[in-house]
């Protein structure tokens, strides 16, 4: 009877123990979307900006003002979106993915994105998806280290596993 008693306790102790990390996480995941991303990687995305930038006016003499929104209301899949609207191109990074990649959203994204901005200042035709030969070209002129069409998932946790 007191091995069941004890086992009683321990069942009671990790349901409780579960309970304060579900509460944990959920108080987290809510804080991180009513905060703004932190200075630093604030800081990082501005600094990646100006670096790509620079880029576009040396591969092609483009002095590009382009705003780079960063906005939680896109769907969790979502990395980046390059918008051309009312003559206007501005790009748009999910801030969901910033908490589960940081450098992967600025190596990768930031280049992907405004490589499709390149080709809308250029007039150059997109396929159905926008990841042309060209489109390819442009990004990884732009300093994108792999340019795919897609995320790379794999990359993801390899960069999550380097120390």
């Amino acid at each position: 009877m007191a091995f069941i008693k004890k086992l009683e306790y321990f069942f009671i102790l990790a349901a409780f123990f579960a309970l304060v990390y579900i509460i944990y996480n959920w108080t987290e995941s809510r804080r991180f979307k009513q905060s703004p991303l932190s200075s630093i990687t604030q800081e990082a995305i501005n600094q990646r900006q100006n670096e790509v930038l620079a880029l576009i006016r040396k591969h092609y003499g483009l002095d590009m003002d382009i705003p780079l929104i960063v906005s939680d209301r896109f769907s969790s899949q979502l990395y980046g979106l390059t918008q051309y609207k009312d003559s206007k191109i501005r790009i748009y990074l999910n801030k969901k993915r910033f908490r589960e990649s940081e450098a992967y959203m600025l190596e990768e994204v930031i280049p992907h994105e405004y490589a499709h901005a390149v080709m809308l200042a250029l007039n150059k035709s997109h396929s159905n998806d926008g990841h042309t030969a060209l489109w390819q070209k442009i990004c990884l002129e732009l300093d994108g280290k792999q340019c795919e069409r897609y995320v790379d998932n794999e990359e993801i946790i390899a960069q999550k596993m380097r120390f």
